[in-house]
């Protein structure tokens, strides 16, 4: 399909609209909820007092906040977030904002660019979460930048990424890869590092893409190439870094450590740069116009003097000579950290940070690709003229909030609008799965992969019943589907989040939660998932009680995991049969893929079998033994 230009402004355009829907939600749920509602939402943090505060990297300004009795805060803000910082109980005309740097159960570290209000040190403090423009801005820069690429190597990779110009390969080279890789496996690599401008891996659940990706970062520093590793979320970017570190290679985390899983943050730029004498220097002179500038600050308002407004000024002005000299010899220490490293870590949002704004790349691997929005994405291909793209379309699409924006192109990731303007030249499935055992994997496979999937005999026979106590009795086959048909376990609707759920089968999980643990399974080795975060929540307060190991999450955020045991909750039980976004088929198969040895799956027949779907997998599980119902199962737990 030909394109012009303008598409890239018809993105921009869904960007729009997509940016209107998140911030009509929040200020929607502002409305309609009280403080305590707010606070109980995750949407504000209440009572709050400054405990401590420090110079962080760049000269930003860190304030950490906790409850005056250390109690632990009724809700977990996330790294990353933008939030307003407001006095408790006044009102004042511009809230300071800042980013969310860390956040504990009992602490928030806030990260300020410029010195905070006076306010935040005086009294009780309150956070409300606020939209944050930086990445919307980013993408629409990008977008912009990728349609003025009018010259030469510049415009031919933009008519590619258009689709009116076909990628070109090179002759894959024979290499001796670092570990053993079935022939997909390493035919995937290969066509990868032939690549001139892109190739696309599919990789459907347990298939080993880690591996390929894990294989072509070493072979391209190898050859001595500079590697971009990048993806949407924190968790996919640490798992790239994982997968260099283990091959060996110099590998450096662009973020900020309190978004980096614990065990991966000395590997972050900011903790690596610490050590550098040019930092080091630079962190006494932040301190010192810190404290020249509080000096000041107190000149100004202890009197009118003209002596006062003189020594103001003079220290304001000493104070600006050393920022200036400070950030000046950090950023010297910055590049000296990066130029070390073969492969830089850094999410898609990030690459048009400051930091990274000299950097330049011989190859971009971007995973998780189809879950990334398509102007998100593109950013990789602003920063290497090289990108390779892994994923699997038949799992989770990009999350986007407006209905309109997604059924105008928002919802189509850049993997499958290139894989469907180039065909299938430009990508190689793989097929030889090594997590589920081959029950668990059978349904999955023929409804999304036309049943190419294939178990590997390390995994095709794995039992639940090989990791519980020796001799336990338990009725745990591969598949377990329990039935609720009947039972009265109507779903309910969460009256402030519109969410679902369904007490009744809650119980039936918990239960199964209680009976799994008692048999000897590894609480870290048993999740339960469910479509809607109402349930989630309502399970999650059930199972904790049992063991605080054991997981409770959406669906959605469990995309990339697995587990030994995984129960899911589907929720919807109706007289209508509707489903609502359990029609969307790609999430069912994520929740149908996490398990290795046991999938217990909690659902009404008489909802889920108007689609075809679910009631060729219902039927299924009646053909192979995996049926139950619940009217034959041991009561839920009183």
């Amino acid at each position: 399909m030909a394109r012009d230009v303008s598409f890239f402004d018809h993105l921009g355009s869904l960007l729009a609209r997509e940016r209107e829907a998140e911030k009509a939600r929040l200020a929607a749920l502002a409305e309609s909820l009280s403080l305590s509602e707010r606070e109980e939402h995750g949407l504000s943090v209440l009572d709050l007092e400054s405990i401590e505060e420090e110079v962080g990297l760049g000269g930003r300004y860190l304030l950490t906040l906790g409850r005056a009795d250390r109690r632990p805060l009724p809700t977990r803000l996330h790294n990353g977030d933008l939030v307003a910082v407001l006095p408790r109980r006044a009102e004042v005309k511009e809230p300071a904002r800042a980013l969310i740097s860390r956040a504990t159960s009992t602490r928030i570290q806030l990260a300020f660019d410029r010195a905070p209000p006076p306010y935040v040190h005086e009294g009780l403090l309150r956070l409300d979460i606020v939209p944050n423009d930086v990445t919307y801005d980013r993408l629409r820069a990008g977008l912009q930048r990728i349609k003025s690429m009018d010259k030469g190597a510049e415009r031919r990779k933009r008519e590619v990424v258009l689709g009116n110009e076909p990628p070109r390969f090179d002759k894959p080279l024979e290499f001796e890869p670092t570990r053993p890789l079935n022939p997909e496996q390493l035919d995937a690599a290969s066509r990868a590092l032939a690549a001139e401008d892109f190739f696309l891996v599919h990789g459907p659940p347990g298939t080993g893409k880690s591996t390929v990706l894990a294989e072509i970062a070493a072979q391209a520093v190898a050859q001595g190439k500079r590697l971009l590793c990048t993806a949407a979320s924190n968790a996919a970017v640490d798992h790239l870094l994982d997968l260099c570190l283990d091959k060996g290679l110099r590998a450096i985390r662009v973020g900020h450590p309190a978004r980096v899983a614990a065990r991966l943050q000395e590997h972050t730029l900011d903790i690596v740069v610490e050590d550098h004498p040019d930092r080091v220097v630079s962190r006494d002179l932040f301190e010192e116009a810190y404290d020249l500038l509080g000096y000041a600050r107190r000149q100004r308002t202890q009197g009118r003097s003209r002596a006062r407004f003189a020594n103001a000024r003079a220290s304001s002005t000493e104070a600006k000579s050393m920022l200036d000299e400070a950030r000046a010899l950090e950023k010297k220490a910055v590049r000296a950290v990066l130029a070390r490293a073969d492969v830089v870590c850094v999410t898609l949002a990030s690459l048009g940070s400051s930091v990274l704004a000299s950097e330049e790349f011989d190859l971009a691997l971007l995973d998780e690709a189809t879950q990334a929005t398509e102007p998100l994405a593109l950013l990789g291909f602003l920063r290497a003229p090289k990108v390779i793209l892994a994923g699997d379309p038949q799992q989770l699409p990009p999350t986007v909030l407006s209905q309109e924006a997604a059924k105008a192109g928002l919802g189509v990731s850049l993997f499958e609008r290139l894989l469907k303007d180039h065909g299938e030249g430009v990508k190689r499935m793989l097929r030889e799965q090594y997590r589920m055992n081959a029950a668990i994997m059978d349904f999955p496979s023929r409804e999304m992969y036309g049943g190419e999937l294939r178990a590997h005999p390390s995994v095709a026979e794995r039992t639940l019943a090989d990791v519980l106590t020796p001799g336990a009795e338990v009725d745990a086959p591969p598949v377990i589907y329990l039935d609720t048909a009947g039972k009265g376990f109507d779903e309910e609707v969460e009256t402030t989040t519109r969410s679902l759920f369904n007490d009744g089968e809650a119980g039936l999980i918990e239960a199964r939660v209680k009976a799994l643990l008692a048999l000897g399974l590894s609480p870290r080795e048993l999740a339960v998932i469910t479509p809607y975060s109402a349930q989630a929540h309502r399970l999650r307060e059930r199972v904790e009680a049992l063991h605080p190991d054991v997981e409770v999450d959406t669906v959605d955020a469990f995309q990339g995991r697995e587990k030994d045991a995984i129960l899911v909750s589907l929720t919807r039980s109706n007289g209508e049969g509707q489903l609502g976004f359990l029609t969307d088929l790609r999430r069912m198969n994520v929740a149908l893929t996490r398990a290795r040895r046991h999938l217990f799956v909690v659902g009404d027949s008489a909802t889920l079998s108007g689609h075809p779907f679910y009631a060729r997998f219902i039927e299924g599980t009646q053909a192979t033994g995996a049926y139950r119902s619940a009217w034959e199962w041991p009561d839920a737990m009183e």
